[in-house]
């Protein structure tokens, strides 16, 4: 039966920025990947310090061509004053430059560059920075027995806590999927499930989803869930679950089972943990997605992380 979506997700404008959507949960969004700067913006903003006696001004690899000369006059100055990434005590210009051990400068000025062109402030750009590279904003996210499909060895492990009555997940999944298939046998996704309170479907979808995966039909499950997002009824999974062909009385044995339910409880915590309030929330390589889940950007971040593991 459908029904209206509820009210839980929302959408905020804030000082002329897009907010990133997601359901109980809000994250500020650069100007979307590729978009056309409004006229007059550099002139809109302080104008950077000069460069000073000794910086570094021009590294191998980073290529600015996109920035305005304003633009380049801030990356150039946060390239100068922020630490290594690595916590050694030289710039990341100077690492990236001199070609020093710590293999995340370069990555991470490229990362630096994106923001500044994506219209962050300096300070911001710093933040997003420090939230990215920092050592000390690594998760370890415990994801035993949590459904995953990809290589168990890949370089790259995407976990995505995540609500089947959110329509912000919803719109995560083909995203997702459009990176794995830019980076082929390169990642490893992993479901968290993470059904909020206020979405009163979201634990049955849940059970449903884990169900049908002790029938070796997870991920199937998990389609149809979010492509019929307003369908979530008792008849209706069941009606998924008979167009999958699974054992019917299985299938409900299951969904009912203090198993699942244990599982569903257990990724619930783990997410809690975490500090997680809303979905869809993603971790790459133990590191929290802050940005907007949009191709370009995820697409960019794995990059980084893949630049980084080659040096």
């Amino acid at each position: 039966m459908a029904r209206p979506r509820l009210a839980w997700c929302v959408v905020l404008v804030l000082s002329g920025l897009g907010l990133g959507a997601s359901c109980r949960n809000n994250r500020v969004a650069p100007t979307p990947d590729g978009a056309a700067r409004a006229p007059g913006a550099d002139a809109s903003r302080p104008a950077a310090p000069a460069a000073r006696e000794g910086d570094v001004t021009a590294i191998p690899g980073i290529d600015l061509a996109d920035l305005s000369s304003n633009e380049r006059e801030s990356f150039w100055t946060l390239a100068n004053e922020e630490l290594s990434t690595c916590g050694d005590p030289y710039s990341l210009a100077v690492c990236a430059r001199d070609r020093r051990p710590c293999r995340t400068c370069q990555p991470a000025l490229r990362f630096l560059a994106r923001m500044v062109r994506d219209g962050r402030s300096r300070d911001d750009a710093s933040e997003q920075l420090r939230l990215r590279y920092n050592p000390a904003n690594a998760a370890q996210v415990n994801t035993t027995g949590a459904p995953s499909h990809g290589p168990d060895d890949a370089p790259i492990t995407l976990v995505e806590f995540s609500d089947y009555e959110c329509p912000h997940c919803a719109h995560a999944i083909p995203i997702i999927r459009q990176v794995e298939h830019d980076f082929p046998g390169r990642i490893r996704v992993v479901h968290m499930n993470f059904p909020l309170s206020g979405h009163t479907h979201a634990m049955a979808a849940a059970r449903a989803a884990l169900a049908a995966g002790r029938q070796g039909k997870f991920w199937e499950m998990h389609e149809l869930l979010f492509t019929n997002q307003r369908s979530l009824e008792t008849a209706d999974l069941n009606r998924y679950a008979q167009q999958l062909g699974l054992d019917m009385a299985r299938f409900r044995t299951d969904s009912a089972s203090p198993e699942v339910e244990a599982a569903i409880q257990a990724t619930r915590r783990e997410g809690e943990r975490l500090e997680i309030s809303g979905t869809p929330t993603i971790f790459i390589n133990g590191r929290r997605y802050e940005l907007p889940i949009e191709r370009p950007m995820l697409r960019d971040w794995i990059q980084e992380d893949l630049d980084a593991a080659a040096h």
